[in-house]
C-alpha cells in the first residue's frame, strides 16, 4: 500500500467481529484492518450482478489442490478455469444427448418401419 489511506468507521455485528478476528494471522494479515482490506478487495475483484450470475462450489480438497497447481501453470484464475469447463460440459453434453435421443428416434423409426411390414404382410 502506497502512503496513509483515509480512515473509515463503520459498525458490523458482533458475529461478523468474531468471524474477522479469527481470519487475524491468517495469510499475513496482521490485524483486522489488513482483513477488511483484503475483503474489500475481493469483493471489489467480483463481477457486478448484472454481468452474470455467481455459483459457488465446494472442490473437494483433491480437487482443489489440482485446481491451484493447474491455474499456477496455466496463469489462469479458478473462475475462468472453471467457467470454460462449465462451458464445454454442457456443450458436450448436449451433443451427447442430441445423438443419443437421434439415435433412439432413428430406432424407433425402424422398429415402427418392420411393424408396419409384419402388418401389411400378414393382411394379404
Amino acid at each position: 500500500m502506497s502512503g496513509p489511506s483515509p480512515m473509515v468507521s463503520l459498525r458490523i455485528p458482533e458475529d461478523h467481529l468474531l468471524a474477522l478476528d479469527q481470519r487475524v494471522g491468517l495469510d499475513g494479515m496482521r490485524n483486522r484492518s489488513d482483513v477488511i482490506r483484503s475483503a474489500i478487495r475481493h469483493f471489489l475483484n467480483e463481477p457486478l450482478p448484472s454481468l452474470g450470475d455467481r455459483v459457488e462450489v465446494n472442490l473437494g480438497p483433491d480437487l482443489t489442490v489440482m485446481m491451484y497447481d493447474f491455474c499456477k501453470i496455466r496463469a489462469e484464475t479458478p473462475e475462468v478455469v472453471l467457467r470454460h469447463a462449465a462451458r464445454d460440459y454442457i456443450q458436450r453434453e448436449a451433443i451427447d444427448g442430441e445423438t443419443v435421443n437421434r439415435l433412439l428416434r432413428k430406432r424407433m423409426d425402424e422398429l415402427q418401419a418392420r411393424f408396419d411390414d409384419d402388418n401389411s404382410n400378414a393382411q394379404r
